[in-house]
Order: structure tokens, then sequence, then C-alpha cells
């Protein structure tokens, strides 16, 4: 048991800890998400690490897990009957396979919450001021001639004329 000194200077050391992560600096989410991404991957390696101890020692259940899984009646549906081998597996799995999710909402946040934030917020508080376009270049392109269509028929009617006529069957045979 802690003495009651020890428990009050924890206490308040405490309560200061959480004021100063609750002070709106910028580099306390990305500290705070680090922190927590890394507790909670050591916390799944180490629940990891227990399913395959128990993996070869079966027997050694603690009596909490399985009081702890008797209030869920569904998961003992699932789940292999406890002092198995196969029981800290699966109930490892189980449970890693529900929080990794978290893990990967926590490792995206952790990445954008560091300059790619910052480079978000100054574009935001940037001014929607549009910027004026680009003068269009002028090239020097071929002038193209609206072909008029009586023009285009007389031309195509000539170039008919001059090579003569090529029917099978010409007229008066």
């Amino acid at each position: 048991m802690l003495d009651p000194v020890y428990a009050q200077v924890i206490s308040w050391a405490g309560l200061a800890l959480l004021l100063v992560l609750c002070l709106p600096f910028k580099w306390i989410p990305k500290l705070v998400l680090e922190v927590s991404a890394g507790a909670l991957r050591l916390a799944l390696l180490a629940l990891l690490g227990a399913a395959a101890y128990l993996w070869f020692y079966p027997g050694n259940l603690p009596v909490e897990v399985t009081n702890t899984l008797a209030g869920f009646p569904h998961l003992q549906a699932i789940l292999p009957e406890p002092g198995t081998q196969h029981f800290g597996v699966c109930a490892a799995a189980l449970v890693v396979l529900v929080v990794l999710p978290v893990l990967a909402i926590l490792d995206v946040t952790r990445k954008l919450a560091g300059w790619r934030l910052r480079r978000l917020r100054a574009l935001a508080a940037a001014p929607k001021a549009v910027p004026p376009l680009p003068a269009p270049e002028l090239t020097s392109a071929p002038l193209v001639r609206r072909v008029d269509r009586r023009a285009a028929a007389n031309t195509v009617a000539e170039a008919g004329s001059r090579r003569g006529s090529r029917t099978a069957n010409p007229p008066g045979q």
C-alpha cells in the first residue's frame, strides 16, 4: 500500500499531466497518438505471446478468464472449450481482429498529425483568392477556312466530270 503522501503527490502529478495534455500545443496530439498506438501495439503483442504460452501450457489458464467468459454465452459457443490448446489462440485471435482496426486508425491519424496536418491547416487558413487564368499563347496555327457547301458541291461535280463516267450500262444501249 502506498503512503498517503505519495498517493497525493501521484494524484496531483497525474492531474497536472492531464492538464498539459489538454492544452492546445501543436505537438500534443501527435504525442498522444504515438503513445496510444505504441501501447496498443505492445498490448496486442503481449496478448499473442500469452496465446502462444497457453498453447504449450493450457492448464495455466487463469480462473478470471473463464469467469469473464461465463458472462458472454455467445462467445462460449464460438470459442473452443477453455483449457484446450486451441482456446488461447482462438481467444487472442478474436480480440486482435476486433482491436486491429483501431490500431490502423491510430496509425493513420498519427501519420497525419505531423507535418501534413500543419500543411492542411495552412491551406485551409489561406485566403480563398482565385488566381487569374493565364492568357492564351498566340501561336502560328494554320488558318482554317470555312468551306461553303455550294463551292464544295461544285468541286465534287467537276471532279466527277473530269474522270468520265464509268457505268456498267451506258445510256442508250
